[in-house]
């Protein structure tokens, strides 16, 4: 398996040594219209130990992953553009299989549409655009709505319909959609039993960022025809988002700061429970030049859990479908409900191209009464009877390296060290992750 991973890495690397075969069609002129294709090829190796996309136990694998992107992007002079994107991906050698998952898997999508939509931003120099079809949604760092990039499938794509304001104090983006129900070997034309409407909108002319947002998540259903479960809800999620920075000493000091506060409201109608959430995070950063640019960040990250399960109010937070993976733990253990993440991360940058990062985690319950969640959502154990809140800890390690503008390397390695509420309530092993990963973007 190490030797087959090593040939697809180098395969990637080499890639690079060959003229583009796209080169001539990279950007073409149609009369009124510009042509551009491109896309992307990724290889990555990963060794699991004590984990895997299923459950957290006794279990090693080791595998490859591959993923095909290929890019088609028509833009006019007026600027209405139209954009498809074509995904490929497999899983070679993987312990679990596409059968080990109900009706999706996240390793395997053999080639479909992952986006084709066609956008309109500031029609005729009016404020107003549009954008409608299969479209990623992501804004700033990817805690409200995130692409879910890490993933070999993509976590997040969605079928939606979206009216764009930009004017001169206020962007605001209002939206129906419905996220994508990824099937491995069947056209992706299913959709999660779930419906959402959202405003988003950033505030303009301030000396730093500032985002307010609110989310309506509408699931009729309990289960999916695939029997996985999803209760029946209604949530409302209002929040505000803060970025911003202050210099220190020169243009080499900063500090950078930022934060979000969401609260939810709802119901849920089939079990006459009504929904009182909240989530917020803090991060603080320290950014200087000794020699070569680094950096120190503390950040917190908070999702309530439930108090008392037996009552009628659910208390435990939903993350409104942000980014996982590279906010609460590399291994994806965890994820923003009832969760409290202390992070330390530090980021070297020691010669051009190169970035070092090294995260350091400790995890505990908002609320011992409640479960723990894996990175899905779904309940992981109950550990309340364990008297500790203390899940564990986590430190991740990684170096990405951009040789240039079409091909990048990554190398990460990564260790869960369990804690009392584990080590009380079950399996108990420390979890090992390493990932070694060639990018290259034509």
């Amino acid at each position: 398996m190490i030797l087959l991973a090593a040939f697809f890495i180098l395969l990637g690397v080499n890639a690079m040594a060959v003229s583009n075969p796209f080169g001539d069609l990279k950007e073409v002129s149609l009369g009124n219209a510009f042509l551009n294709i491109g896309g992307s090829l990724r290889f990555r190796y990963e060794y699991q130990n004590n984990f895997n996309a299923k459950t957290y136990g006794n279990t090693k694998d080791n595998h490859l992953l591959e993923r095909f992107r290929l890019n088609i992007h028509l833009k006019t002079q007026k600027g209405l553009e139209t954009f498809v994107q074509f995904q490929d991906t497999h899983c070679l050698d993987c312990a679990l299989k596409v059968r080990d998952f109900k009706g999706k898997c996240p390793y395997v999508n053999e080639m479909d549409v992952r986006q084709a939509y066609l956008e309109w931003r500031k029609i005729n120099s009016s404020p107003f655009g549009f954008k409608v079809g299969r479209q990623q949604i992501n804004y700033r760092d990817n805690r409200v709505f995130g692409p879910g990039q890490w993933g070999n499938v993509g976590r997040y794509s969605w079928d939606a319909l979206m009216f764009k304001y930009e004017g001169s104090y206020l962007d605001l983006d209002a939206f129906f959609a419905k996220r994508i129900f990824y099937r491995p070997k069947a056209f992706l034309d299913e959709h999660y039993p779930y419906d959402v409407y959202a405003l988003y909108g950033k505030i303009k002319r301030l000396p730093v960022n500032i985002d307010v947002f609110y989310t309506f998540k509408f699931n009729r259903a309990d289960k999916d025809k695939y029997g996985i479960l999803f209760k029946k809800e209604q949530r409302h999620t209002f929040g505000l988002y803060l970025k911003g920075k202050q210099p220190l000493y020169g243009k080499n000091y900063f500090v950078s700061y930022s934060g979000l506060y969401a609260y939810q409201t709802g119901c849920y109608p089939g079990r006459r429970l009504r929904i009182s959430a909240y989530g917020w995070y803090a991060n603080l950063g320290l950014h200087f030049k000794a020699f070569v640019p680094q950096g120190f960040w503390l950040r917190y990250s908070y999702g309530s859990g439930d108090k008392n399960r037996n009552d009628r109010k659910s208390q435990t937070f939903d993350g409104i479908f942000g980014a996982i993976d590279k906010y609460f733990g590399r291994i994806n253990m965890l994820c923003w409900k009832n969760l409290k993440d202390y992070q330390l991360t530090y980021q070297l940058k020691p010669i051009k191209g190169l970035t070092i990062t090294i995260d350091h985690h400790w995890f505990y319950l908002a609320q011992r009464e409640d479960y723990w969640y894996y990175a899905n959502g779904k309940p992981a154990r109950d550990v309340s009877a364990t008297g500790s809140d203390y899940l564990g800890r986590e430190w991740d390690g990684f170096a990405v390296y951009d040789l240039n503008k079409h091909l990048q390397l990554q190398l990460g390695i990564c260790r869960f060290l369990p804690a009392t509420a584990l080590a009380k309530s079950g399996f108990h092993e420390k979890a090992d992750y390493i990932i070694f990963q060639t990018f290259v973007k034509f």
